[in-house]
C-alpha cells in the first residue's frame, strides 16, 4: 500500500487529505480512497504534494450581474461635507499639497460646505479673512483656488437663521463670481427642523432666494437639507420646483452615538434603516422635474462617529452598502461628513491636526474604492450561496462586498464579456482594524497610492475570485 498525504485544496481548511492506492487480488487492480485528516499549520508537504495557490478549485457564492442598468452612477457620486467655519480657518489652502493630493485621489467629487456653524459663521463683506468665525471675501477667493486645483465642485451654504436676505444676497453675489464653474449649488440654512413647520420654512427660504436670485440672475438652489424628515420633501419640491431648484437634499445618519451605536448595529443598518427616506426623496425628484436628489450630509453615528466602530474596517464596508442604496434610488451622490466644527471625529473620512491633514480613515477608503469602479451604467448584481454578502456593478466592473467572518470563493458572472480582470481588495486584519489598504496599498497623508492589483481570468463573462472575511473587493475588466 501506497500513501501521499496532500493538503486540502480549499483555503482556510487546515487538513490533509491522504491518498491511498490499495492493490487489490488480481493483476493491476487499484483503487483510490481519499480521507480527511488534520494537517498542522505550515507543516512540512511530502513528496509529490503542492501547497495550494490563492486560485480556489470550488465555488462558495454565486454572484451574476444584472445586465439591464437601473441608474447611472457619476463622475461627482463621491463627496466629502465640512463646516461653514472651516472656510474662514483656512482649511481650504491651495498650497496644502497633502490636502489638494487627498482630494485629487478621490475626485473628482462634491465639496459640500454647511453643517451647524452654516448659521453662526455669518458673511462679512468687509471682513479680514482667515477666522473661523466668520466668512470673508479673501477666505472664498482661497476656497475657489483649492477647488480649481482639484478639480472639485461644491454646494456652497449660505446663513438662513441669524441673517438678512441683503447679507446673504451679497454673499452669494461675490461667491459665485469667485467660484465660477465650481459652484453646484447655493444650499440656505441647515437642517430646518428647528422651525415650526414645512411652510414657516418656506417662506424664510423664499425671501433669502429672491433676494439672492435679484443679485445673481440664473443662480441655483439645492434643499431642503432636512435631517431624515421625508415629509418636508414632497412639499418643499412641488412649491420651488419653478424657483432654481436643481437638486433636492437630505441628511443621513445612523443615530445618535450611544452603547448602541455597535459594529453590528452598523452593518445591519443597510439598506433598511434608510430606503424608506431614499425612496420618497426619489419619488419628489421624479415627481416635480428635479435634476437630481443628493444626500449632502451622512455618516455612520452622529456626532462625530463612534472609536472603533465609525473608523474600523467595518465603516469602510458599511460605506459601500450606504452608497449603492443612495445610488439605487437615483441619487446623484453622497458627501460623507467630517464635523462637527473644528474637532477630530472617529467617522471623518480625512484626518486632521488644527488645518493640517494627518491621515485618512475607514470612509475614505470605502469612497475611494467606489470611485475606482465608476462612472458607468448601475447594475444589480444577485447573490446566492452565501450570507452577509452584497453585490452590484457599475458600468462593466463589480464590487462584491463580504461582510461576513469567512473567506469565500465568488463564481462570478460579469455584466459582459471580458479579456481578463484584475481583482482590487479592501481588507484589514480584523473587522476592528484600522489598518487598511486596498490592493495591498494604504493611502498616505500625502495622497500616495501605490496598488497591486491581482489579475483574474476571464472565460466570456465568467470569472471567480476569492474574498478574504471582513472585505470588499472591486473586480476591474478589461
Amino acid at each position: 500500500m501506497k500513501r501521499h498525504f496532500c493538503p486540502a485544496s480549499r483555503p482556510g481548511h487546515r487538513a490533509a487529505i491522504l491518498l491511498t492506492k490499495i492493490r487489490k487480488p488480481g493483476p493491476r487492480r487499484r483503487r483510490a480512497i481519499a480521507v480527511v485528516v488534520p494537517l498542522a499549520l505550515g507543516g512540512l508537504l511530502p513528496a509529490g504534494c503542492t501547497r495550494p495557490t490563492d486560485a480556489p478549485t470550488a465555488t462558495d457564492v454565486s454572484v451574476t450581474a444584472n445586465t439591464a442598468s437601473i441608474g447611472n452612477v457619476g463622475t461627482g457620486f463621491v463627496g466629502l461635507s465640512y463646516e461653514k467655519n472651516r472656510v474662514g480657518a483656512d482649511l481650504f489652502d491651495v498650497h496644502d499639497n497633502n490636502l489638494v493630493n487627498l482630494f485629487r485621489l478621490l475626485g473628482p467629487g462634491v465639496l459640500r460646505i454647511g453643517g451647524d456653524s452654516v448659521d453662526i459663521a455669518n458673511w462679512n463683506a468687509n471682513g479680514a479673512g482667515g477666522s473661523a468665525t466668520e466668512v470673508a471675501p479673501s477666505d472664498v477667493t482661497k476656497l475657489a483656488a483649492f477647488l480649481k486645483a482639484t478639480g472639485w465642485k461644491v454646494i456652497y451654504g449660505i446663513n438662513l437663521k441669524t441673517n438678512t436676505p441683503a447679507n446673504a444676497a451679497s454673499e452669494a453675489e461675490f461667491a459665485a463670481r469667485a467660484l465660477g464653474g465650481s459652484l453646484l449649488s447655493f444650499s440656505i440654512g441647515n437642517e430646518p427642523g428647528s422651525y415650526t413647520t414645512e411652510s414657516s420654512y418656506e417662506a424664510s427660504f423664499d425671501s433669502f432666494a429672491a433676494a439672492i436670485r435679484a443679485a445673481v440672475p440664473g443662480v441655483v438652489f439645492d434643499g431642503p437639507e432636512v435631517a431624515r424628515d421625508r415629509s418636508w420633501i414632497a412639499p418643499f419640491a412641488a412649491h420651488e420646483r419653478s424657483n432654481g431648484l436643481v437638486m433636492l437634499s437630505m441628511h443621513a445618519y445612523i443615530g445618535k452615538v450611544t452603547r448602541a451605536a455597535t459594529i453590528s448595529g452598523m452593518l445591519a443598518s443597510n439598506p433598511g434603516s434608510f430606503s424608506a427616506d431614499e425612496t420618497a426623496i426619489q419619488r419628489a425628484t421624479s415627481a416635480n422635474g428635479i435634476p437630481q436628489w443628493r444626500m449632502t450630509e451622512a455618516n455612520s453615528y452622529w456626532p462625530g462617529g463612534r472609536n472603533g466602530v465609525s473608523n474600523v474596517e467595518a465603516a469602510a464596508l458599511w460605506s459601500l452598502d450606504f452608497m449603492y442604496g443612495i445610488a439605487a434610488h437615483g441619487g446623484a451622490g453622497v458627501n460623507f461628513h467630517s464635523g462637527p466644527y473644528a474637532r477630530v471625529t472617529s467617522y471623518s473620512p480625512i484626518t486632521l491636526s488644527g488645518i493640517d491633514p494627518t491621515g485618512v480613515q475607514a470612509v475614505y477608503y470605502g469612497e475611494f474604492l467606489w470611485k475606482l469602479a465608476g462612472p458607468g451604467a448601475l447594475h444589480k448584481a444577485f447573490v446566492s450561496g452565501g450570507s452577509d454578502i452584497t453585490a452590484w456593478g457599475i458600468g462593466h466592473n463589480v464590487v462584491v462586498n463580504n461582510k461576513s467572518g469567512a473567506s469565500v470563493t465568488v463564481g462570478l458572472k460579469l455584466v459582459a464579456p471580458a479579456s481578463g480582470a484584475s481583482a482590487y481588495v479592501l481588507t484589514a486584519p480584523s473587522l476592528t482594524s484600522k489598518v487598511i489598504t486596498i490592493a495591498s496599498s494604504g493611502v498616505s497623508v500625502s495622497g500616495s497610492f501605490t496598488p497591486v492589483p491581482r489579475p483574474l481570468a476571464v472565460s466570456g463573462a465568467s470569472t471567480s475570485v476569492t474574498i478574504p472575511a471582513h472585505s470588499a473587493t472591486l473586480i476591474v475588466t478589461h
